[in-house]
């Protein structure tokens, strides 16, 4: 890129927005004296980076600003790689438009880190809202999306990469503190409901999980826990094992106890552990989620484990079900008995055409949870499908403020 580019591109960014000017243009937004309808939300939440990060976030803020400028629309940057795009849209183009900007978006992620490419979940890539029908889940979007950064480690910030002596103060802490005080300060919770209509919503389980955002203010303050291989692989192990060794202490017991974790947690000494303090009761009441993409990439290890959590009495669900996937993974064939699909503001029609699969793998035995909902539309939606576990920020808040779903 020669000086005179260079300066032009610089200066496009120049306009980039963050997320408070987009919070105070969507506060005075209105139909009647806009052109943009449309906000589209752009996330890597698992993309590395490294020393290129500020490369390819210049050439991907680069695509953007070209992109808004012709659709009468303005950028803003979220955090380091999560931008919000706010665009004209029409229904007759709106899924060709979308396509564009997905094709210029991969063929940068191609170009500058060809590495990370298969890593970028394209079925998540961009998130439309319709502002006309969702201004006020743009709203709540924005108002939570602290804690959504900090929880998954995404700020944004300049963090050096991870490396195995950040695992390794890691699980000193955990031995230094102990399993109450550990507890206490790094595990969080988030709980699923059983909602139905016309009725408030009721505390049905209760997920356990390592809470990123706050290590990161504390023992890996500094770091970007983002990335692959190894060194990444451990670190999700390590915290697998700090809420085995926490969670006692934590909760005072297993019923309706839900744990995320990878498939090889289940073969670890740390499991073993858990197992034998479960006692005669083993896994009775506890529910151990395998994230879909992690269940195929160890699907022999996987059907071992099912075996000894079914064995011991505990249940095995499938997490981060992406909508476009129903049908794909027979998961009811696989003795699954839960399953979370991950709710988008997009995902409506993808999941009304597998209706029919919802319904086997119910009939199969297989109870469907709608998860990630931030909205009500996800639970009217749920409802049709004759399903009613919802978990998210919007469930959070019916919980807490008893409201009917």
């Amino acid at each position: 890129m020669n000086d005179a580019n260079a300066q032009a591109a610089q200066d496009s960014h120049d306009d980039v927005g963050d997320i408070h000017a987009l919070m105070e243009t969507l506060n005075h937004w209105a139909p009647d004296d806009s052109e943009a309808n449309h906000l589209l939300l752009v996330s890597f939440t698992t993309l590395g980076g490294g020393e290129q990060r500020d490369k390819v976030q210049f050439a991907l803020e680069d695509v953007f600003v070209n992109f808004a400028r012709s659709r009468a629309g303005s950028v803003f940057r979220l955090s380091g790689l999560d931008t919000a795009v706010m665009v004209k849209m029409a229904e007759f183009n709106r899924m060709e438009t979308m396509m564009d900007l997905k094709v210029d978006v991969m063929r940068v992620i191609q170009n500058l880190l060809p590495e990370h490419f298969s890593e970028v979940d394209q079925t998540r890539l961009i998130r439309p809202i319709d502002l006309k029908y969702k201004l006020d889940t743009a709203k709540r979007f924005l108002e939570a999306y602290g804690d959504r950064s900090k929880e998954t480690g995404t700020d944004g910030g300049t963090d050096r990469p991870l490396n195995m002596q950040d695992i390794q103060r890691l699980r000193d802490a955990l031995r230094k503190l102990g399993p109450k005080e550990f507890g206490k300060r790094y595990i969080q919770s988030q709980t699923a409901a059983m909602i139905k209509p016309g009725q408030p919503a009721k505390s049905a389980m209760t997920e356990y999980f390592v809470g990123v955002n706050l290590l990161k203010e504390s023992v890996l303050r500094g770091v970007d826990i983002r990335g692959t291989g190894n060194v990444f692989n451990q670190l999700t192990l390590t915290f697998d094992q700090a809420l085995l060794y926490c969670l006692g202490a934590v909760t005072g017991g297993r019923t309706k106890t839900s744990l995320n974790m990878n498939v090889e947690t289940v073969f670890t000494n740390a499991f073993e552990h858990f197992l034998r303090e479960g006692g005669d009761a083993g896994l009775t009441g506890v529910i151990i989620e395998f994230r879909q993409e992690n269940m195929l990439q160890h699907f022999g290890q996987f059907q071992t484990a099912c075996d000894l959590i079914q064995k011991r009495g505990g249940t095995v669900a499938i997490d981060n079900v992406q909508p476009e996937t129903l049908g794909i993974v027979n998961l009811h064939r696989l003795n699954v008995k839960m399953a979370k699909i991950m709710w988008n503001a997009d995902a409506e029609e993808v999941v009304m055409q597998a209706e029919k699969d919802i319904r086997a793998m119910q009939d199969g035995g297989t109870v469907m949870v709608m998860a990630h909902v931030d909205d009500q539309q996800a639970v009217d939606l749920g409802h049709k499908l004759g399903i009613s576990l919802f978990q998210g920020y919007h469930v959070d808040g019916l919980l807490n403020g008893g409201q009917k779903g």
